[in-house]
């Protein structure tokens, strides 16, 4: 991802802005030309710009547009990046406040613990086991370790991961945009085909890894202390009030995701460093 992506811009939004830099005062279709941004989206990109201030159009016929000073505009970026990211700091407390008195109050009814390095045999055996007993609902959250693994690390979980799921079962996986960038394009390609059953979302707020099984069991994965990118093991845990809590906070997480096809496509600026994967 380019600094300007780092700040917000989708790349289309890039191109755009860099060739009005060049251009000075330009029309749509000059700006398409020069950027290769295609004119079914230039309107949409300019108009996009121009209210994020860091492009100005003139009341012209043609309209014209030109580039907002760059200093200006990186600056008028970075205090929206501000915005966003006191906005989310906010709903984290806001989660951490309500959900974590709740969890340390209540104790599992019954609970166990495995270790299960990440592509290991332990592993895929557990998967199956519990979303074998799955008889309505799976919410699978992913986070680290997967976000910090090669995909060779985790493959291996994967393919059984589909095959333990039973078609009357609604699978919900929503995964961090970091596991895109490290999987293959064939791998985001069979996941963007997944099962009419089974809804992918990605999104960059989710810190762990956990899954929820029928809103009574839960699943949570425990990094490595001193591997980023490994498992340390699992703890499975049936307690249905901790399970439905825990569905809360995937589906609120949901809620604001977006869906994998739409990542894919290039449809969602925040990812756009991803969208090529499925080509």
């Amino acid at each position: 991802m380019s600094d300007l992506g780092e700040l917000g811009l989708s790349s289309y939004e890039e191109k755009g802005y860099r060739a009005l830099l060049s251009l000075g005062s330009a029309t749509a279709q000059e700006v398409s030309e020069a950027s290769d941004v295609p004119m079914g989206r230039i309107y949409d990109v300019l108009n996009g710009l121009d209210a994020r201030d860091v492009v100005r159009s003139q009341s012209t016929d043609p309209t014209r547009y030109a580039a907002v000073d760059p200093a200006e505009a990186v600056e008028r970026l970075l205090e929206e990046r501000r915005r966003e990211l006191s906005t989310r700091a906010d709903r984290y407390e806001a989660i951490a406040a309500e959900i974590g008195p709740e969890l340390a109050a209540t104790k599992p009814a019954e609970s166990r613990f495995w270790t299960a390095p990440l592509g290991s045999d332990t592993a895929v055996s557990l998967e199956r086991d519990l979303f074998a007993t799955a008889g309505d609902t799976i919410r699978s959250a992913m986070s680290v370790p997967y976000a910090d693994a090669p995909w060779e690390r985790y493959e291996p979980e994967v393919d059984p991961f589909y095959a333990a799921l039973d078609d009357g079962v609604e699978v919900q996986i929503l995964g961090h945009a970091a596991m895109l960038e490290a999987a293959p394009p064939d791998a985001v390609a069979e996941t963007v085909d997944a099962p009419q059953h089974v809804s992918v979302r990605v999104t960059t707020d989710l810190e762990v890894t956990f899954d929820v099984v029928d809103g009574n069991e839960v699943c949570f994965h425990v990094p490595h202390p001193l591997d980023s990118g490994e498992r340390l093991g699992v703890i499975h845990v049936r307690d249905a009030a901790m399970a439905g809590r825990l569905a809360e906070v995937f589906d609120q997480a949901w809620a604001a995701a977006a869906p994998l096809s739409a990542v894919v496509e290039g449809e969602n600026a925040p990812f756009d460093g991803v969208s090529d994967l499925g080509d």
